[in-house]
C-alpha cells in the first residue's frame, strides 16, 4: 500500500510538472535559452559572483551579475532588493522579482525558481550560492 502511494505521487508530480510548463505557448526552456543572450549589469562589489536572470511573462529579460558576500541566493537577491516575497511555514514565497509582481489567486501567476535552466528542487532562500551558476526566476501563467 504505501509502495503504490508513493508510485502514485511520484507520477501525480511528474504530471502536474508537465501540465504546467506545457501549453499557453510558453516554452520555459526556450525562454530561459533567450535570457542567456542578455548583457548582464553587474550589482554588488564581492568576492562571490553568479549570474541572475529575469523573465516576465512576455518574454522581456534581463541579466545581473550579482557580487555577494552572502551563502545562499535568497539572503544575496533580498539583500540587493531583486526579489521581495512571505516567509511562510516552507520558507520564503518569492512574490516579486525585480519589481514585477506574480499573484497566482488574482491572475495564475508566479515566480519559477530555476538554477542552470533547470527548476530547482531548493527554494532560493536555502539555495547555496556555487559560483559560476546561474540563478533565475521566470514569471510562469497557469
Amino acid at each position: 500500500m504505501k509502495r503504490r502511494f508513493f508510485s502514485s505521487f511520484a507520477i501525480l508530480t511528474a504530471f502536474t510538472a508537465v501540465m504546467m510548463f506545457s501549453g499557453c505557448g510558453n516554452n520555459i526552456a526556450e525562454r530561459l535559452d533567450a535570457a542567456r543572450e542578455v548583457e548582464a549589469q553587474n550589482i554588488g562589489h564581492w568576492d562571490t559572483t553568479f549570474r541572475f536572470e529575469v523573465i516576465d511573462l512576455d518574454d522581456n529579460a534581463l541579466a545581473w551579475y550579482v557580487s555577494t558576500n552572502k551563502n545562499i541566493v535568497g539572503d544575496a537577491l533580498l539583500y540587493v532588493g531583486l526579489i521581495a516575497g512571505d516567509v511562510g511555514a516552507f520558507g520564503l514565497f518569492v512574490t516579486e522579482v525585480n519589481g514585477v509582481a506574480a499573484n497566482f489567486a488574482a491572475n495564475n501567476t508566479w515566480w519559477a525558481f530555476f538554477i542552470d535552466g533547470e527548476m530547482a528542487m531548493t527554494g532560493v532562500d536555502v539555495t547555496n550560492i556555487e559560483q559560476g551558476r546561474t540563478y533565475a526566476f521566470v514569471l510562469t501563467s497557469g
